[in-house]
């Protein structure tokens, strides 16, 4: 199933199933997940992070920040579901 990543009110997201069903991101901690799913890596250069922990070559805020821009970028974009409304 695919799901469409839209902005939500007050810095947040929603993803909208194509069933109708919506789930809301609120936390900037989901952002790098998010990112991820629709192509965004966290670090390049040693690929050893997911986002939500500091790596030798980037730190946690730079990553989340990155990542909400990446999102802004995206917004509108439908992905494949990897498992948020199973």
């Amino acid at each position: 199933m695919k799901v469409r990543l839209e902005q939500g009110d007050h810095g947040t997201w929603l993803l909208i199933a194509e069933d109708g069903r919506d789930l809301l991101i609120q936390t900037d901690w989901d952002y790098p997940g998010l990112a991820s799913h629709l192509g965004w890596v966290p670090c390049t250069q040693c690929d050893q992070t997911d986002g939500t922990i500091d790596c030798a070559h980037r730190t946690v805020s730079e990553m989340i920040s990155e990542a909400r821009r990446f999102l802004d970028e995206k917004e509108g974009e439908s992905f494949e579901d990897p498992g948020y409304f199973d």
